[in-house]
């Protein structure tokens, strides 16, 4: 009785085959799983920061009145640091960059602006990159980026805006660790009197509507996508 077996030609061909299929799908999945950490991550940074916006406002009877005493702040910086820290009386953190970067790794809060893209692979823009601005390192690991536009809540930037905006923070939900690539681990949240919403482009007026969550856009809308719909 003869018995049948595979040839080791048939045997490296397969090998081979498998090989080629887990080279091309693997790195999808890879990304597929790592999107869905960050999109949790971005849930409870959001909870994080509406939490402490609302905690703020109770207390102060609206949140402008709580960070009505940043404009006495001598300069930008400043006033980005005492934004942050009142918000940093509402939660957790382990600590805080008066500068959001260093040379030194071990000192520096957050990425180096040079190093971090758009979605759409481009180098980011300085829009929600302020190298004045103040950053807080979460319990959680993530750390965020602070700017004061206005201690009255009235910033709309000479009416480019169908809002009015505190300020704003850029969040990057891993740290240091890359891809460092708004849309997937960097979003961007705006800090409104009445609550912190996603950024999304329906605040936009018409004329300044500049992208959304699109692999060839700059990515700054996906906190929307991620957090609303």
């Amino acid at each position: 009785m003869n018995k049948k077996a595979f040839t080791l030609a048939e045997v490296l061909i397969t090998i081979v085959i498998i090989g080629m299929v887990c080279s091309m799908t693997l790195p999808a999945l890879i990304n597929k799983i790592n999107m869905k950490h960050y999109i949790a991550q971005l849930k409870e940074d959001y909870s994080i920061l509406s939490q402490a916006h609302n905690a703020l406002a109770a207390e102060s009877g609206t949140f402008a009145y709580s960070i009505e005493h940043c404009a006495k702040e001598r300069n930008q910086s400043t006033r980005n640091s005492c934004f942050r820290d009142t918000f940093a009386t509402k939660f957790k953190s382990i600590r805080t960059c008066e500068e959001p970067y260093s040379t030194d790794k071990k000192t520096s809060c957050f990425p180096e602006f040079s190093k971090i893209k758009h979605l759409n692979g481009t180098p980011a823009s300085t829009n929600y990159l302020n190298i004045s601005s103040s950053t807080i390192v979460l319990a959680n690991g993530s750390v965020l980026l602070f700017y004061l536009d206005s201690a009255t809540c009235d910033f709309d930037y000479e009416g480019q805006f169908n809002y009015k905006r505190c300020g704003w923070v850029t969040l990057d939900v891993n740290g240091l660790k890359k891809p460092n690539t708004f849309g997937k681990d960097i979003y961007i949240l705006y800090v409104m009197d009445k609550a912190v919403k996603p950024l999304a482009y329906e605040f936009m007026a018409e004329f300044n509507r500049n992208g959304d969550c699109t692999p060839e856009s700059n990515g700054y809308s996906c906190s929307s996508i991620y957090l609303i719909e």
